[in-house]
């Protein structure tokens, strides 16, 4: 019945298609929500939650959206199986959710899934309502995660401005986990040639590791021969003590915020992803950006320009 309900709601927006500046939005009921200009596709966010089989499960666990390159033929984020299973495109997640006591795993979905419920088209893009099921029919918390996509200046030709917030219907959720499985992350192709990837960041010589509250972060990536940089801001009024992960050479990276949500205050966030053709590692293009977000004046920092950790090769076990 739940199912048929999400499908019910979904439907209200069947074949939808909302002018958007230069985009395009149209809303496929139980598939995707698809992001167009000039018939080229620059986006796609994932809604399709099937619990018809283990495997299928696994494919529609959770939402996620998809960026392509300006020629909408390459697709420059990963969708489920290969290395870590669970990263997927831009997504929002966190590992441990505490809530009357009980805790809740909804980075890797251990027992239960973020379902999307409801689309609805905003002007320049849309929000999606997901419920994140618990361990009975009720979730633990509901999400408005809204979408508003742009044409930036130059060097970027995509910009993705996305809000969330997290709210139980009774109590106080506590919101937590770690740089690695929790946040706002960017989860590159599984195609990507990790021995190359980038991370720019503000300060010099900063330990990414330790560092908490920066206004950006960069990454530069290759895809089957191509390089692109993804552009993250942090607005200033996303929860202060955010830690960051921008060091892993198959190019997952992203913000850990944690903090408590309830009914009347919920667990907002507020970020900007952009993307470029071509390596970018001018902290003034990146300084710029953020400022033009914010409404800042901000300086140009020095920056902290880091290769990828490598992952290292496995030993062979001992016989």
């Amino acid at each position: 019945m739940k199912h048929l309900l999400v499908l019910a709601l979904l439907v209200r927006c069947a074949g939808s298609l909302v002018a958007a500046g230069e985009a395009q939005i149209k809303v496929r009921p139980g598939e995707d929500v698809e992001i167009t200009q000039d018939g080229k596709i620059l986006a796609r966010f994932m809604t399709a939650h099937d619990v018809s089989t283990a495997e299928k499960r696994l494919e529609t666990y959770k939402p996620y959206l998809h960026i392509y390159d300006a020629s909408g033929e390459l697709r420059l984020t990963k969708g489920p199986g290969f290395q870590y299973t669970h990263h997927r495109g831009i997504m929002v997640g966190f590992m441990k959710i505490t809530l009357d006591g009980k805790s809740y795993d909804r980075w890797h979905m251990k027992g239960g899934d973020q379902v999307v419920t409801d689309i609805t088209p905003t002007t320049g893009g849309f929000t999606a309502h997901i419920d994140w099921q618990g361990d009975t029919a009720k979730p633990i918390l509901t999400e408005e995660r809204a979408f508003v996509f742009s044409h930036p200046a130059g060097p970027f030709y995509f910009a993705i401005d996305m809000t969330s917030a997290l709210r139980p219907d009774h109590g106080e959720a506590k919101i937590d986990g770690d740089p690695e499985h929790a946040g706002a992350q960017f989860r590159p192709s599984e195609k990507i040639e990790g021995k190359t990837t980038t991370y720019v960041y503000p300060g010099k010589d900063e330990a990414i590791h330790k560092v908490k509250d920066l206004p950006w972060v960069a990454e530069i990536f290759t895809i089957e021969g191509k390089t692109f940089t993804a552009l993250l801001l942090n607005h200033p009024t996303n929860p202060t003590g955010t830690a960051f992960s921008a060091y892993r050479d198959y190019g997952r990276f992203g913000a850990f915020p944690k903090g408590t949500a309830t009914a009347a205050a919920p667990f907002k966030l507020h970020y900007k992803w952009l993307v470029a053709a071509g390596e970018i590692r001018d902290g003034a293009v990146f300084q710029q950006a953020y400022n033009d977000f914010t409404g800042r004046n901000d300086t140009t920092p020095v920056v902290t320009v880091m290769l990828a950790e490598q992952t290292k090769p496995k030993t062979p076990a001992k016989k």
